[in-house]
């Protein structure tokens, strides 16, 4: 049967904590604490949980704070393949389930009572399935892990108290919600959890601004398409095969340069997530390189200026190329004396 308890939480955030390898590196979450009292902001000791995360008040659940509940999010999966299925939609406002939302009261709101929402990644139309990520837990380097994409969103909600929606099953304590991820198409293993209509995620509201975002996490297991009666698998395609690996190139483009007096190049990220610039170069034909800023990040389809001092481009004509920290090329273009932009204070535009 489908996961228990299903349904909608709206809350307010106040608190969140990772599950580092080196914490638990079997079944790691993310716990996101709420309360759903939109009135009265409730009593909570922010420095609770690192006065008794050792030695806590209540041994049978070591992982609450009294007085808030708690979201246990996976990022990561039992399976042999361990890795993420992650999608963002930072334009969730233009889905019609928005205005639902928003129209519900704060606390739990059960599906198969008639009070809340369903969701299904596949039927939905919730998100660009091609333009998802395959994330693994936690490893080193910037913007390459499940924890990496989660924290700034989930930072931020907090910081600009925003209202969250949470989708999954309600913990049978009534205290808390998890299977917050895609709830059909699973293995053999977990197959008694199929249905349709019964996934889950993790949606924003930004009060101050109206903006809308949806984060949505399956396991790379998991199949692209499903049965319409009973959400099983329907093989071969998995999201691990469907989901593109990632890579450099194609990512991020040159899109203009400008060669005399304050020389820059303009860059363009070409990809719906983060793309983090470290140990990034400019390269001119002389074979001179300018290092882009070590904890540069461009966010996503975002374009950005950056000054060369370090790299001297001809007005007669040279090639620039992108190569990420593996000196792997990214782009790479090239201009001559001819080309509209070479006089001074004119940027050189490059078509891609």
């Amino acid at each position: 049967m489908p996961v228990h308890d299903y349904g909608v939480w709206k809350g307010l955030p106040v608190h969140f904590e990772f599950e580092h390898r080196y914490e638990d590196p079997h079944s790691p979450h993310l716990s996101l604490y709420y309360h759903d009292n939109a009135k009265k902001e409730p009593r909570f000791d922010r420095l609770h949980r690192q006065k008794h995360k050792n030695h806590p008040l209540n041994k049978n659940k070591p992982k609450e704070i009294p007085g808030l509940f708690r979201a246990a999010i996976n990022i990561k999966s039992l399976g042999q393949d361990s890795r993420l299925a992650y999608w963002v939609n930072y334009n969730l406002d233009r889905h019609c389930l928005a205005q639902k939302l928003a129209n519900l009261e704060f606390g739990f709101h059960s599906h198969r009572k008639g009070q809340g929402e369903a969701l299904d990644y596949i039927r939905n139309n919730l998100f660009d399935a091609k333009h998802g990520r395959k994330l693994p837990h936690d490893i080193d380097g910037p913007n390459n892990d499940i924890i990496d994409v989660l924290e700034p969103h989930v930072r931020q909600s907090i910081e600009r108290q925003a209202e969250i929606y949470l989708f999954g099953s309600r913990f049978s304590s009534k205290d808390g919600i998890h299977n917050v991820h895609m709830n059909q198409g699973n293995v053999e293993r977990f197959r008694g959890d199929d249905g349709v209509f019964p996934d889950a995620r993790l949606v924003i509201h930004y009060k101050d601004t109206g903006q809308w975002v949806g984060i949505f996490l399956g396991f790379v297991s998991q199949a692209v398409h499903t049965d319409d009666r009973t959400g099983h698998a329907i093989p071969p395609l998995t999201w691990e095969k469907f989901l593109p690996t990632e890579l450099s190139e194609n990512s991020v483009a040159i899109k203009e340069a400008t060669v005399q007096r304050r020389k820059s190049i303009t860059l363009e990220n070409l990809t719906d997530h983060k793309v983090s610039l470290a140990a990034w170069h400019l390269h001119n034909s002389a074979g001179q390189v300018q290092d882009l800023p070590p904890d540069e990040v461009l966010d996503a389809l975002a374009t950005r200026d950056f000054e060369v001092p370090d790299l001297p481009l001809s007005t007669e004509g040279d090639t620039i190329t992108l190569t990420d920290d593996r000196g792997l090329k990214v782009d790479g273009v090239s201009y001559n004396s001819w080309m509209r932009g070479t006089e001074e204070g004119r940027p050189i535009v490059f078509a891609h």
